[in-house]
């Protein structure tokens, strides 16, 4: 269901039924420890149970019929633990559980807050309603020398990270997120966030270009390429992008300085007018090729002082493939204005 209908709460011990203004809907919240792994719950109450460790297999036991009218019982399982327990429920004799959402009483709680609601019917079932509720966790990214745009990041207890920060720093490779500065465990994004995980560190290691010696002969560059299908050497020296999907793109980048002539030759293999190999310079795109070419002598000039952005980009467009579907780039020259 997609809405549970709680009625107003009363901490116990905070007053309550019989306050005086003849509220007999308010319900106390009761917090409960399992003892031996068993939970009695509480007519007319919310009954809260709080687990943090992971402390086995959980019962939740309702009590016999005590007095004439039906039992309402309310259940609010705050699960924080990053072992999920096995969660199950007990009658009293003669009657009966089920659940609203599942079939076959098939029943498993998540990470988060599991609210319950159980209502008693004449012929001795209890129906069982949920509510699942959210817990966030606020998670902080120590770039260890890095930059990093953001450090705080709030995700929800008990799903995927999905997507993680990525930060820089020059001269270096950023190796991903681990629970310590030294050692520890590697957090990917496809691992479910967890309580004890509120720390996260970036490990380093010395960038080492796989493209310089190949593709400048000067070696005054250094070139990047990341993501899933990052460019590579070939066998013929060459750097080709890597393999992309309908709709994907690829990019080789390098920086250089000040005014001067950006020189290198580069050829295609891809569907004409639809899968292009461009250069772009901070942002701008400046030429493209594509289909079936062999290989041409390009040159650029920049007019411009500070540092430049550079990316050799291969993308595709959402259908049909052509050739050996990619780009090559080499015999890159970067000459400096006066040559410095």
């Amino acid at each position: 269901m997609d809405v549970l209908y709680i009625p107003q709460l009363d901490e116990a011990g905070a007053g309550g039924e019989g306050d005086g203004g003849g509220v007999a809907a308010r319900y106390r919240i009761l917090k409960r420890v399992p003892e031996d792994g068993v939970v009695t719950l509480t007519d007319r109450a919310v009954t809260k149970v709080d687990v943090a460790a992971d402390g086995g297999s959980l019962k939740l036991v309702v009590p016999p019929e005590a007095k004439g009218s039906a039992r309402d019982f309310f259940v609010r399982l705050v699960i924080t633990a990053d072992e999920i327990p096995e969660v199950t429920f007990a009658a009293p004799a003669g009657e009966t559980i089920s659940f609203e959402d599942v079939d076959d009483d098939v029943f498993k709680c998540e990470t988060g807050v599991n609210v319950f609601a159980f209502t008693e019917l004449d012929n001795g079932i209890f129906i069982v309603n949920r509510k699942m509720v959210d817990i966030d966790i606020e998670v902080e990214f120590d770039a260890c020398g890095g930059t990093l745009d953001k450090t705080k990041y709030t995700f929800k207890l008990g799903a995927e990270y999905s997507t993680l920060p990525k930060p820089t720093m020059a001269g270096y490779s950023f190796l991903g997120w681990f629970t310590a500065a030294e050692d520890g465990v590697k957090v990917e994004a496809t691992d479910r966030c967890k309580t004890g995980v509120t720390n996260l560190y970036a490990h380093w290691e010395v960038y080492v270009d796989p493209f310089m010696d190949a593709i400048c002969a000067a070696k005054n560059l250094t070139f990047f390429s990341e993501g899933e299908s990052p460019w590579f050497v070939d066998g013929d020296g060459s750097a080709r992008s890597g393999a992309i999907g309908d709709g994907g793109a690829t990019t080789l980048s390098t920086t250089v300085q000040g005014k001067g002539t950006l020189a290198f030759r580069w050829r295609t293999s891809s569907e004409w007018d639809y899968d292009w190999l461009r250069i772009r310079v901070d942002g701008n795109e400046v030429a493209s090729i594509s289909g079936i070419r062999d290989w041409e002598n390009f040159s650029h000039t920049i007019d411009t002082q500070g540092s430049h952005t550079v990316e050799w980009r291969y993308d595709k467009d959402g259908s049909v493939s052509d050739g050996d579907d990619c780009g090559w780039i080499d015999d890159v020259v970067w000459a400096p204005e006066g040559g410095a």
